[in-house]
């Protein structure tokens, strides 16, 4: 088994009277996971948005790396929930962000972006034993 190590630090001198200095680490076993890049083509929710993670791939919690790479803040890339109805965006990520969940095994989450072409950088990581 492998060893994933997200982390994140967050700070600012100006935002509060108080500075801001947080960093939060957690080592995660995982037994499958890696990196990838798609172009993603649909520019709304439906059978041709592009799939991140499947339902049931793992049988315990997973984490999702995603990121926009794209220049453009306004070139929107939309990670939704397509296993509930009405299919609820879950992130909406501008060029430049990125986001790291933990989520729920059983559901399928698909991306769709403001513009096709777009690229989206996702990783899935599973902990399953």
């Amino acid at each position: 088994m492998a060893t994933v190590t997200p982390k994140i630090t967050l700070t600012s001198s100006d935002l509060l009277t108080d500075p801001i200095s947080l960093t939060v680490t957690n080592n995660i076993t995982c037994t499958h996971g890696g990196i990838m890049r798609a172009n993603v083509a649909a520019t709304s929710a439906g059978g041709t948005a592009t799939i991140i993670y499947t339902a049931d791939d793992y049988a315990a919690t997973c984490y999702i790396y995603i990121k926009n790479p794209d220049a453009t803040p306004t070139d929107y890339l939309y990670l939704y929930d397509d296993t509930s109805s009405g299919d609820p965006v879950i992130l909406k990520l501008a060029g430049g962000e990125w986001a790291w969940m933990p989520t729920i095994a059983d559901k399928t989450y698909r991306v769709y972006a403001t513009s096709a072409g777009t690229i989206v950088e996702y990783g899935v990581f599973g902990t399953d034993q």
